[in-house]
């Protein structure tokens, strides 16, 4: 056998032992051996270092964008932690999934991130900062590991939710790997909730920021016809609150640091994606339902964080301008990974491994949550008298039924929405009007949720767990 006919047999041999491989014959070689999720619950994007604050302290995230495809125009499609999750981990609008706010089950029907990668031999394993992702809403499906002990009862004036702090959450992290190690593939979920009011972060960052030096604070448009004392009060009030605000978000980004410096040390960061996202913002005093969420879809709420870091940080630093919501964060996950993406969701992929590739722009919708039960009178979903929008390129346009208004905003030249164009429209903005408001009305329409179920324990246990401790009486 001559030279040539034998490298020929050896090549024909490769081929074969290769396509043995592909068709059963070894494991599939994984893009990324690790998926790692960190939420970080009512986060402005507008609140950080990488996202162009100069006065906000993020030097960990900051660090980390710079390992990163950015995402600088990331929408939530609904402000609220449950619903908010939801879709993230589904890829589908509230108005699919079932959930419509916090209280309600996530229907089992649903195909979770978490039973998707737990199907493909992942190591499932969630740390969950807020009883608003407790597992009795089902949240947990596909979880291996669900760790939701919750410290923090907040009651009386700030009555709101059970939770944990940052410190607790990461703390929680390392203990659970220190007792399991590092998996063959592991998926952690990791939740934040300290930026949720109340705010009060502890020492030192309780005092990281002077009420007095926040100079980029809204205007006071509701109250500007106020007599100059009233409007004092107000300033003072929001400026301590936006320092308090600011304060959390240090408080969680020094402890997000110390979470990605243990996943370093473990071996797990390198050979990880990871995902660092914002369920929603919060409103300051741009808009009514101040200090708040829920109520509207305007930009200090809708617009949230996400940047995902690729194995070794490869594309470290890419900006994606395009729109991208959150519905998109699965497709996009599992594009990635080389895994089938469910042909029934409402979010695409994007093209993470080459963010410079087409990116058509698509419409995306957002509804509301909030008010409650008084105006879920509707019988095919219980958010469709709420609030709703699209976004089209640099437009949204908004939709409140049960309070019979219309909003339009060029995002682009107005970010904070201060200039309803449709207060003294042209005729362009009529005709935009018109062409994007049946196109909401149809997504509207469209809702084809999963049963839902509204869990009464949740109201009823925290009600119970605040007046034992003496915050209810």
């Amino acid at each position: 056998m001559n030279a040539a006919v034998l490298r020929l047999t050896v090549a024909l041999a490769a081929l074969a032992l290769s396509v043995g491989a592909c068709t059963g014959g070894s494991e599939k070689t994984w893009p990324a051996r690790h998926v790692v999720v960190i939420s970080m619950d009512t986060t402005r994007a507008d609140h950080f270092g990488f996202m162009g604050n100069e006065l906000v302290k993020t030097p960990n995230l900051d660090a980390l964008a710079k390992e990163s495809v950015v995402f600088t125009d990331y929408m939530t499609v609904v402000p609220t932690t449950l619903a908010s999750h939801t879709s993230l981990f589904t890829g589908k609008y509230p108005h699919n999934h079932g959930t419509p706010r916090n209280g309600f089950m996530v229907h089992r029907a649903n195909e979770m991130l978490a039973e998707i990668l737990k199907r493909e031999g992942f190591h499932t394993a969630g740390f969950i900062g807020s009883f608003a992702l407790d597992s009795r809403f089902d949240f947990a499906q596909g979880f291996d590991h669900y760790d939701e002990t919750f410290d923090v009862f907040v009651g009386d004036g700030d009555a709101d939710q059970n939770q944990r702090s940052a410190a607790d959450v990461t703390d929680a992290v390392a203990r659970y790997l220190d007792k399991l190690g590092v998996p063959e593939r592991a998926f952690l979920f990791v939740h934040y909730f300290d930026p949720h009011r109340p705010y009060a972060a502890p020492p030192p960052f309780d005092k990281a920021y002077d009420p007095q030096g926040r100079a980029d604070l809204p205007t006071l448009r509701q109250i500007e016809d106020s007599t100059p004392d009233v409007l004092a009060r107000a300033s003072r009030f929001a400026r301590r609150h936006a320092a308090q605000y600011a304060s959390e978000i240090s408080y969680m980004d020094h402890h997000i640091g110390r979470l990605l410096e243990d996943l370093d040390a473990r071996g797990i960061l390198d050979d990880a994606v990871v995902v660092v996202t914002s369920d929603h913002g919060e409103n300051f005093w741009e808009h009514h339902s101040t200090f708040d969420h829920g109520y509207t879809l305007y930009q200090t709420t809708t617009r949230a964080v996400c940047m995902m870091r690729l194995p070794d940080g490869r594309l470290g630093g890419t900006p994606v301008e395009q729109l991208v919501a959150s519905i998109d964060v699965l497709p996009t996950l599992l594009g990635f990974l080389d895994l089938p993406v469910p042909s029934d969701i409402d979010g695409r992929a994007f093209p993470l491994a080459n963010p410079e590739a087409p990116f058509p722009p698509l419409a995306r919708y957002g509804q509301a949550t909030k008010p409650g039960p008084r105006v879920e009178t509707d019988p095919r979903w219980p958010n469709m008298r709420k609030s709703r929008s699209v976004r089209d390129g640099r437009f949204k346009f908004i939709e409140t039924p049960y309070e019979a208004t219309r909003e339009l905003y060029d995002v682009v030249a107005d970010p904070t929405e201060q200039s309803n164009l449709l207060d003294d429209p042209t005729p362009e903005v009529n005709a935009l009007a018109e062409r994007l408001r049946p196109k909401l009305r149809a997504w509207a329409a469209s809702a084809r949720p999963l049963p839902l179920r509204f869990e009464q324990q949740q109201a009823d246990e925290t009600a119970e767990r605040l007046r034992s401790l003496g915050y209810l009486q």
